[in-house]
């Protein structure tokens, strides 16, 4: 599950919530309804297969 942001208009708090996509936002701890804030995010392929195996220059035939 994705960790969002999330702050609140009201008294101007950021926290973060473990939860997924389809869950309705939280409220903030003064009961005010929050907004979901843009963050970055860190996604890494590692491992084998993603460049080797059909993610790389397609050979020439010849």
């Amino acid at each position: 599950m994705p960790i969002y942001e999330f702050k609140c208009e009201k008294c101007k708090i950021v926290f973060e919530v473990l939860q997924k996509f389809s869950d309705p936002d939280p409220l903030c701890g003064c009961g005010s309804e929050v907004k979901k804030m843009i963050s970055l995010n860190s996604f890494r392929l590692k491992g084998d297969g993603w460049f080797k195996d059909g993610y790389s220059r397609r050979k020439e035939n010849g």
